[in-house]
């Protein structure tokens, strides 16, 4: 049954990663898939900035025009309402990171289909989300701004290329903490690519949550791709 999915938390956390990587597991089932850039706030990592290769996935992608791709302005995409009530198949979106970036799907939120679920995405190692008490105000600032309380968290804590197995394990904890204070589950974790041999190997260091292995698509401005 398709869905609607909305990803949200604070900058930094890897929401639209998460969103990508998510977005391309459904695909890669054979789902009918559509991504909402709804970043109407932030000018970088944007999954807009990668939007031809979700296509050439068979990814559907809907975001501001080419025309404002690059421009720091809260441009919403056209027909944005229609996709989220009516959209063909799975629908994951995107949203700010910050209760200003998440008011903007607030405004929308007549617009979401029965059955949306938050997800709201936690990274312990970022400022704002290192303590249970800083990542709880988190979660009800930015999912109160959205209106759309969260169904479940997504563990993904991280330090990019340095990520390693004890920081995965590390977070999954904290997000298991902070899910026991809400009262909603960790249905999620983010592993980046290249620990996914090791994750195999010990699938149970996991505690039965899902992981989402995670290609980098969104790259710094230095940064090339091999």
């Amino acid at each position: 049954m398709s869905q609607v999915t909305v990803f949200y938390g604070l900058y930094g956390s890897g929401k639209s990663e998460i969103s990508i990587n998510y977005a391309l597991s459904l695909a890669r089932q054979g789902r009918a898939v559509t991504v909402v850039d709804l970043d109407a706030v932030t000018p970088y990592f944007r999954v807009r900035d990668v939007r031809e290769k979700l296509l050439e996935q068979g990814v559907k992608v809907v975001a501001p025009k080419e025309s404002v791709r690059h421009a720091d302005l809260p441009v919403l995409p056209e027909g944005i309402r229609r996709v989220l009530m009516h959209g063909e198949g799975d629908v994951v979106v995107d949203v700010g990171g910050d209760p200003t970036g998440a008011r903007v799907l607030g405004g929308l939120r007549d617009a979401l289909r029965p059955g949306a679920r938050g997800l709201f995405v936690v990274n312990a190692m970022r400022p704002f989300s290192r303590t249970l008490d800083q990542a709880e105000e988190a979660v009800r600032r930015v999912t109160s701004a959205a209106g759309l309380p969260p169904s479940g968290l997504v563990s993904n804590t991280h330090l990019g290329d340095l990520t390693q197995m004890e920081h995965i394990l590390y977070g999954l904890e904290f997000a298991n903490s902070l899910g026991s204070r809400l009262g909603i589950p960790v249905v999620m974790v983010g592993v980046p690519a290249h620990l996914r041999s090791e994750v195999e190997k010990t699938a149970e260091s996991l505690q039965g949550v899902t992981p989402l292995y995670l290609e980098r698509y969104l790259l710094k401005p230095w940064e090339t791709e091999e």
